[in-house]
């Protein structure tokens, strides 16, 4: 599983927090977290890939008698309707566009419900398989967490790795030492 929504604007993390705990107790209580997922999964790509789904379901005239209408004929029987209640209320409310927001929160409850930690790896070249599974195990023993690792590279840390870890950044590149380096020197 990885986190399906990049580019999430904080301001609107603490209002989505509220509706994605809630529909997270409700996922657990039915045991069905990663089904509920998949539901919300379902309307943000549909939120993300019609215009005019969005601009409907975010438009403040528009009652929302026919928001919930819409939102039954788009999505009866096609999601649970636990998650299908959360987008008549969305809709009512007038904050459908938390969504997507409501999407990313959710899957931070998610991985803390699964004992998941994701860490960003960057380096200056593709790292190969066993120095992945190696890095992976001494995280995971460090850390007390199931690891996911998501790599990227950039050439411009010139050699070692970048370790992300939730808030913290640890810096182990030959860039950010030569850096240093310099700045002892001057």
């Amino acid at each position: 599983m990885a986190n399906s929504v990049k580019n999430i604007d904080n301001k609107l993390i603490a209002p989505a927090k509220r509706y994605a705990d809630a529909i997270l107790e409700i996922a657990k209580s039915k045991n069905e977290l990663d089904k509920f997922q998949e539901d919300i999964q379902t309307a943000v790509k549909a939120y993300d890939e019609s215009e005019d789904f969005r601009n409907f379901m975010t438009h403040p005239i528009i009652p929302a008698a026919e928001k919930k209408d819409t939102l039954r004929s788009v999505f009866d029987g096609k999601i649970s309707p636990d998650v299908l209640n959360l987008l008549y209320l969305l809709g009512e409310r007038n904050k459908f566009s938390l969504i997507p927001t409501i999407l990313y929160c959710y899957e931070k409850g998610l991985d803390a419900a699964k004992n998941i930690l994701r860490v960003e790896v960057v380096s200056a070249v593709e790292v190969d398989e066993d120095l992945r599974e190696n890095l992976k195990t001494k995280l995971e023993s460090k850390l007390n967490k199931s690891i996911v690792l998501d790599y990227s590279i950039n050439p411009d840390i010139i050699a070692g790795i970048i370790l992300k870890i939730q808030d913290k950044t640890i810096d182990g590149s030959l860039a950010h030492r030569l850096e240093s380096l310099q700045r002892k020197l001057a």
